[in-house]
């Protein structure tokens, strides 16, 4: 299938139901940036590869704030073992 504006507009609808606004926002701006497709079918494929590095940044957020989070929580538990 030819690639349009109408048919990536609605493609990228179907692609994003689910994000939040940030994660749309992201995948707004990603998706300006990539080249010109040659069809919506190759389109389709830039689309899914830029949705899996947003939730990829995502998961390897959420996994470093874990680890914060983790980190406060011993120093708290050394400190309460001081007193």
């Amino acid at each position: 299938m030819k690639y349009n504006k109408a048919n990536d507009a609605k493609q990228d609808a179907k692609t994003t139901k689910g994000l939040d606004k940030e994660q749309k926002a992201m995948f707004e701006k990603m998706d300006k940036k990539h080249r010109k497709p040659k069809s919506q079918e190759d389109d389709r494929k830039m689309d899914v590869a830029n949705l899996k590095k947003i939730k990829a940044k995502e998961k390897a957020h959420e996994a470093k704030e874990g680890k914060k989070g983790e980190k406060a929580e011993d120093k708290r538990e050394k400190k309460s073992k001081k007193k």
